[in-house]
């Protein structure tokens, strides 16, 4: 969680690293002096009106000049900023941005105190060393003064002046920061979390390669408003000089951060969680941030090892609008070279495609039985130039190339072609190691209950320690073993199955569950969990009919109720244990 105290801590930093070559009335005439706009507070969010389920927002903020001279500020030429807002929730399914506005062209700064008892006021054209001013949400929301973003180059802070639709005013959401309801409901979003995000715009700014913070986040609440739509509410303090991706770190420290800088470009952020879902199944989530790249991105690339399945694939974009020339297509994902790629069309199949561009984040996900290494994912950019594509080093499914040789980076669960197939059974029960890859290490694996290094209380004397679910009975803790002889027939639309008790049922009461599968090297991702059969008679009925040319595959696994009583679904033809995932 942010300290209250952070935001005042970095202005006072930004403040000691340009206030000594401060002078004043300083115009930028000597070498090396820039101005540094820094946003240091987020203030007053106002709710403007809906339209068919689609509301606006606006946010005041108070900026400041950290810089060594005068920032530029006329507004009737490109020496002005611009100024970007963006809103972000978090929840489970990652860090992703519901909305975004048109840049509001900045006129008129004043000269405050708000970052420090030492500006050095400047005239209405500038804003002083040391100085700040103040946009109240109304002004930001000021749509004659709103333009697109389209015509704003980030890496150098140019952009076409007079600009598009200048002057021009429309309905209560045009230009504005557009938020669907349907992103704040907190029946549809339990738990979520939102963040609020400015970014300025200034071409000597950019210019002195002060751009990297020019983004301030902020976390806000959201309410039930009038007509049933959202307010904001805006919460805890202003995080000055981080683009927003920043937040989804702050609030969970299991998210991996790398900042990318792209050759005579601009800056990208990359956010990577991986979450062990239990039952051999990881969640992959990424969220990649264009601040400031003008190039932008047109693919995303996570390389899978040899033989691995993925599923609930997720793409989230944010819609441009109010008119913006920029396609509003989702990405497709597919598998491509041994990876799974999303990608929007080419620069020269559409210049104005969905890519990844200045100012927003899109987010990937999928499931995986592969648990997750360092390794690179590959970033395609969209307009031409060199490099045509980027490789970030992040967290990715473990890699296995498939020589059959066993090489660094390679996990042996994870690479059985190359490291050889898992034992039988835990084989050391105090190395740390899985050996077996059921996902249980040492004395959390069954196979170590009467292993001297898991010892512990024996009530009941039967030689079986920690995983033994009752001390007092004992005959009632092993994981049974492999169901026997599954059988199949067919009565009208419905499949019936029958099967044999495990050879050791490790209870005197257990249960069953039952997969389905469209292929017999899935049981992860592309499984249905059929309904729990009747324990006592081991059968069971499935209505699903499979479709024209489709192949319907079951398995079933025994239960224990102890909580290592899980059996296993056998293995596959080549030795290896099948993986499959656990029910509900």
């Amino acid at each position: 969680m942010t300290s209250p105290n952070r935001a005042m801590v970095m202005v006072v930093l930004f403040l000691a690293l340009s206030r000594s070559n401060a002078e004043p009335g300083n115009l930028c005439d000597q070498p090396g002096e820039a101005p540094d706009l820094v946003v240091a507070a987020i203030n007053q969010g106002v709710r403007l009106g809906t339209i068919e389920g689609t509301t606006a927002y606006s946010l005041g903020n108070t900026h400041c000049n950290l810089g060594s001279c005068q920032a530029d500020w006329f507004f009737q030429s490109n020496r002005h900023p611009v100024v970007a807002q963006n809103l972000f929730r978090l929840d489970g399914r990652g860090f992703q941005q519901v909305g975004q506005s048109w840049v509001t062209h900045g006129y008129l700064p004043l000269s405050g105190s708000y970052c420090s008892t030492e500006c050095l006021p400047a005239d209405g054209d500038h804003l002083g060393v040391n100085c700040s001013d103040v946009n109240s949400a109304a002004a930001q929301a000021q749509q004659s003064n709103m333009g697109p973003r389209s015509e704003v180059h980030a890496p150098t802070g140019e952009f076409v002046i007079p600009f598009r639709t200048q002057g021009q005013s429309g309905n209560v959401i045009y230009k504005r920061l557009q938020v669907h309801d349907v992103d704040l409901d907190p029946a549809l979003n339990p738990g979520a979390t939102y963040f609020a995000e400015l970014q300025f715009v200034h071409r000597d700014d950019a210019a002195a390669g002060h751009s990297a913070n020019n983004a301030s986040w902020r976390q806000v609440t959201v309410s039930p408003g009038p007509g049933g739509a959202f307010a904001l509410q805006l919460a805890g303090a202003t995080v000055p000089g981080e683009p927003a991706i920043q937040a989804w770190s702050a609030f969970d420290p299991g998210v991996l951060l790398t900042d990318v800088e792209l050759p005579s470009d601009g800056r990208l952020t990359l956010g990577a969680r991986v979450t062990d879902l239990g039952g051999g199944l990881w969640r992959y989530d990424y969220a990649l941030q264009n601040s400031t790249s003008h190039r932008s991105v047109r693919d995303f690339r996570v390389p899978l090892p040899q033989g691995t399945m993925v599923g609930g694939v997720l793409f989230h974009d944010v819609d441009s609008h109010s008119g913006e020339p920029y396609a509003t297509t989702d990405w497709v994902a597919h598998a491509e070279d041994a990876s799974l790629v999303w990608a929007t069309d080419s620069f020269d199949e559409d210049p104005n495609a969905n890519a990844l561009r200045w100012g927003t984040l899109y987010d990937f996900g999928f499931i995986s039985q592969i648990p997750p290494a360092m390794g690179p994912v590959t970033l395609g950019l969209f307009r031409p130039g060199t490099p045509a594509t980027i490789a970030v080093d992040t967290l990715t499914p473990a890699p296995c190339d498939g020589d059959g040789i066993c090489e660094a980076g390679e996990i042996r669960c994870a690479c059985f072609t190359d490291c050889g197939v898992p034992a039988l059974v835990e084989t050391a029960c105090g190395d740390g190691a899985d050996e077996d890859c059921d996902g249980r290490t040492d004395c959390d694996d069954g196979d170590c209950c009467t292993a001297g290094e898991c010892a512990g209380p024996d009530g009941d004397a039967d030689g079986y320690l920690v995983c033994d679910c009752d001390d007092t009975e004992s005959t009632v803790w092993l994981s049974p073993d492999e169901v026997d002889q599954l059988r199949l027939s067919r009565e009208g639309a419905v499949t019936r199955m029958q099967w044999d008790a495990p050879s050791e049922p490790g209870a005197t009461v257990w249960s069953f569950e039952l997969l389905r599968s469209t292929t017999p090297e899935n049981f992860f991702t592309a499984t249905e969990c059929v309904a729990d059969p009747n324990s006592a008679d081991r059968t069971a009925e499935d209505s699903e009919d499979p479709q024209p040319a489709e192949i319907l595959f079951y398995v079933v696994r025994a239960r224990n109720g102890c909580p290592m009583g899980e059996g296993t679904v056998g293995r596959r033809s080549d030795g290896v244990p099948r993986p499959a995932r656990s029910c509900p």
